[in-house]
C-alpha cells in the first residue's frame, strides 16, 4: 500500500500541513466571522421579538381587562332583561296555552272521526279483496266457481275467529 510506504511520509506530512493550514485561515478569516455576524443578528432580532411580544402582551392584558369588564355589565343587562321577557312570555304562553288547548280537543276528535271512517273503509276494501283472493284460489286449486254472496257469508261468519 503506497500510503504506507515510508518514502512518501515525508510528502504526505507537507500536504497536510498545508492543507490544514490552509483551512484554519480560511475558517478563521472568511467563515467564522461570517457565522459570528449571523448569530449576532439573530440574537439581536430574537432580543427585539422578544420586547415587542412584552409590550404587545401587556396592551392585550388592557384590553383584556377592559373585554371582561364590558362583558360582565352586558351580561347583568342582559339577566335583567331576560327577566322581564321571561314574565311578560309566560303571561302570553299562559292565554295561548288555552285557547292552543280547545283547538286541539277539537282537532283530535275530528281526527279520531277521520280515522275511524278510513278504518271502515279499508275493512271494506280488505274484504272485497279477500274474496278477490278467494275466489281466484278456489277456481284455480278445485276448478269450482263460488258466487261473491256465498263467499261474503262465508267470511262473516270467519271474521271474528281472525281479530
Amino acid at each position: 500500500m503506497p500510503q504506507l510506504n515510508p518514502e512518501f511520509f515525508v510528502s504526505q506530512l507537507f500536504w497536510l500541513a498545508v492543507f490544514f493550514t490552509f483551512l484554519f485561515v480560511f475558517l478563521w478569516r472568511v467563515s467564522l466571522p461570517r457565522i459570528a455576524t449571523v448569530l449576532e443578528k439573530r440574537q439581536n432580532k430574537i432580543d427585539e421579538n422578544l420586547s415587542s411580544a412584552k409590550e404587545l402582551q401587556e396592551q392585550a392584558m388592557e384590553i383584556e381587562k377592559k373585554i371582561n369588564d364590558q362583558i360582565n355589565k352586558a351580561k347583568l343587562e342582559t339577566d335583567e332583561k331576560i327577566k322581564e321577557t321571561i314574565n311578560a312570555l309566560q303571561e302570553d304562553v299562559s292565554s295561548q296555552l288555552s285557547s292552543l288547548d280547545k283547538d286541539l280537543e277539537k282537532k283530535v276528535s275530528d281526527a279520531e272521526k277521520e280515522i275511524l271512517k278510513s278504518k271502515d273503509d279499508q275493512m271494506k276494501n280488505i274484504n272485497n279483496e279477500i274474496v278477490n283472493i278467494t275466489k281466484l284460489t278456489v277456481g284455480k286449486i278445485t276448478d269450482i266457481e263460488l258466487s261473491d254472496n256465498e263467499l261474503n257469508k262465508v267470511i262473516e261468519t270467519h271474521k271474528g275467529n281472525f281479530n
